[in-house]
């Protein structure tokens, strides 16, 4: 694709961002290490608010409105190893769809910026 083109439109806009968070959320809730996460979660306004939070990130139309994620995330036990799996089941989702691997690149690095958010980790510079 053109890189004229940004991130979020690269990704196949505004339908595909939202088929990926549907097809992410299937690995997430298949997968015996993420799924009790979401035990107690309303899924249908999970996805809502991921997509919105995911066409946000990767330079869509969207702005997030949601929760505060550190608020969001605070206790949950969420660790790095935990989000470094929620961000492969969202990579194998875009690769499955035809992104390059530097868009894959690029849209993991745009999502590592919010790991100590999730996990709740402290990062210090220095």
């Amino acid at each position: 694709m053109s890189d004229e083109t940004n991130l979020f439109q690269r990704l196949g806009g505004a339908t595909g961002v939202a088929e990926v968070v549907e097809d992410m959320y299937r690995r997430i809730l298949d997968d015996p290490e993420l799924a009790p996460f979401f035990e107690h979660v309303e899924m249908d306004r999970l996805r809502r608010m991921q997509y919105q939070f995911m066409a946000s990130a990767l330079d869509g139309p969207e702005t997030y409105t949601g929760a505060e994620l550190t608020a969001i995330h605070r206790g949950r036990g969420i660790t790095e190893h935990h989000f470094s799996k929620f961000c492969g089941h969202f990579a194998d989702a875009i690769e499955e769809r035809g992104a390059s691997q530097r868009d894959i690149d690029m849209a993991l690095g745009r999502l590592a910026t919010y790991k100590d958010k999730i996990t709740g980790d402290a990062n210090v510079d220095g």
